[in-house]
């Protein structure tokens, strides 16, 4: 079986591949087999054992993305997209009366 990207598949569905995998491994299943058979590289089922032993189901458990927080306020969001569809309104209204020599 090729290999997987696990950034094709929603976090829902990797959650319980990894709570099956692990699952299969506590039923007397090799490692080696399931994530053969899943696709994954062999590093991943480790990973997920690791994560397993040291926080219990809870630690498969797929968790909300992080990011950097937006420096702007929804009002100043909602202000910058009114300035540039406006701007592109008028853009494309005044490029009509002018021509190409804008």
């Amino acid at each position: 079986m090729p290999r997987r990207d696990a950034r094709e598949l929603d976090h829902k569905t990797l959650e319980e591949i990894r709570i099956r995998a692990v699952e299969q491994v506590q039923a007397g299943e090799s490692p080696e087999a399931i994530i053969k058979a899943l696709g994954f590289s062999r590093s991943c089922i480790y990973t997920w054992l690791a994560l397993y032993r040291s926080g219990g189901w809870g630690a498969l458990k797929a968790r909300a993305l992080k990011g950097r927080p937006m420096r702007i306020s929804a009002a100043q969001m909602k202000w910058l997209y009114e300035t540039v569809t406006a701007g592109i309104r008028f853009s494309s209204a005044s490029s009509s009366r002018f021509g190409r020599a804008r």
